[in-house]
């Protein structure tokens, strides 16, 4: 992956980690809040916690793709 397309990669899981943020927000007021059983939100859980390992995969694939490219520069300047 070159530096572009890992900056590109960044902004995107930037606007998932936003909404995914605000996604969780908008869940736990309605839990917090609402007049609803919390046994009714389950569904809604069960989406955030898929999104997020979602999110932390591809977090970890940007990570190790950064420390290639670091791992390649010292390999070009040594």
């Amino acid at each position: 992956m070159t530096v572009k397309e890992i900056a590109f990669k960044l902004e995107d899981l930037q606007v998932k980690s936003w909404a995914l943020n605000s996604l969780t927000l908008a869940v736990r007021d309605a839990i917090v809040e609402g007049p609803n059983a919390t046994s009714n939100f389950d569904g809604a859980l069960h989406v955030l916690t898929c999104m997020t390992s979602e999110l932390e995969g591809e977090m970890k694939e940007l990570s190790d793709a950064l420390f290639e490219v670091i791992r390649a520069e010292k390999k070009g300047a040594a």
